[in-house]
């Protein structure tokens, strides 16, 4: 029986239970170990705490990112939050939100924050104002405070992810709608690829250029010569991308780029490639090979070849480069139906030559 795989928490709720154990440092004067954060959904989670530190008006509360099994660049990263009464008011207490270091900063519109803000996303935002103000209730504070959140390293982590191309510089986004990571889900990448469509958008463009692998995007890039932000990398999820632009309604046009590899899964249906088995593709090429009149012996080679990658090379010192451009044309045709928009399919061959147009 499979192990069942952990559950993680967000980068929003590691500000949020920063903020809470902060707050709770500087009007209780307790330092927890953890703390109980409340999700945008119901519910609630306990965070552990790594540490705290408190000085004056001032406390600093440090946790660690788990984000379960879930394969995610912030795992392990350490997030702090530093919350700082600045006074008091009137009638209620009041949250001013700062992005520290290693926080990056918006610089493109077509994001859910601002250019020129700090990016932590509007749940993450409202999960650490509750933080702190349900503290201030337990102690029927009035006083105004600011949090900042800071992620040591988080110019590094941001590097290895989407943020640089979405117009986001200087660290990572503080995210989450829900609170909590599913295991496997690979949700910020996702993510990031919504939100680089809708960067596309917000620039006006009407075209986007889904790549499945930085080798396909630069061979495209010198056949259409389209504007940087035109440019979106899926990897393994070009079925969430086209579903994702078929939402948008500025976006009239998709070009989908790859190598043979993935155009070899994308053809024959399979729309998230790391779940396909390329067995099944093999058979796949090896029939239409067989619709393409090619010898016996060479289909029989296609379906026992070790990798698509290997078909590709015996398709083309055999003449069978109409093989390849039918892979390409029901690529089109598969994207089409699931985006809903004219479609242009591009195959790149491994030396970055084009290979086929469809």
């Amino acid at each position: 029986m499979p192990k069942e795989l952990r559950r993680g928490y967000t980068t929003g709720t590691c500000a949020a239970a920063g903020a809470k154990a902060a707050a709770l440092a500087l009007l209780g004067g307790k330092k927890r170990e953890a703390v109980e954060v409340s999700l945008p959904g119901g519910g609630s989670l306990t965070i552990p705490v790594k540490s705290i530190r408190v000085s004056g008006k001032r406390a600093r509360a440090v946790v660690i990112k788990d984000a379960g099994d879930d394969p995610d660049v912030t795992d392990k990263a350490e997030f702090v939050t530093e919350v700082v009464i600045t006074g008091e008011n009137r009638l209620r207490p009041s949250v001013r939100i700062r992005g520290g270091e290693g926080v990056g900063v918006v610089t493109k519109p077509g994001l859910k924050v601002l250019p020129g803000r700090p990016a932590i996303n509007p749940v993450p935002r409202k999960m650490i104002r509750r933080a702190v103000l349900e503290t201030a209730a337990a102690y029927s504070s009035r006083a105004a405070f600011e949090a900042t959140i800071s992620v040591p390293r988080g110019r590094e982590l941001a590097a290895k992810t989407m943020n640089p191309r979405l117009g986001i510089v200087g660290g990572i986004s503080i995210l989450g709608t829900t609170g909590i990571v599913e295991p496997m889900s690979l949700a910020a990448y996702t993510h990031s690829i919504s939100c680089a469509v809708d960067v596309a958008a917000a620039a006006g463009l009407d075209e986007v250029v889904f790549s499945t692998g930085r080798s396909s995007e630069k061979a495209v890039e010198k056949l259409l010569r389209l504007p940087e932000a035109a440019y979106v990398l899926t990897g393994d999820h070009m079925g969430f991308a086209l579903k994702d632009a078929a939402g948008k309604k500025r976006i009239r046009r998709v070009v989908v780029a790859g190598q043979f590899g993935k155009f070899t899964k994308l053809a024959s249906g399979h729309f998230e490639t790391h779940c396909a088995d390329s067995t099944v593709e093999l058979g796949f090429l090896a029939g239409l090979c067989e619709e393409a009149g090619a010898p016996k012996d060479l289909c029989g080679s296609v379906g026992a070849a070790n990798t698509a990658r290997e078909v590709f090379f015996i398709l083309k010192e055999n003449g069978l480069e109409g093989v390849l451009k039918e892979v390409c044309r029901l690529v089109k045709v598969n994207s089409r139906k699931i985006a809903g928009k004219d479609v242009k399919a591009v195959l790149v061959g491994y030396g970055g030559e084009i290979a086929a147009v469809a």
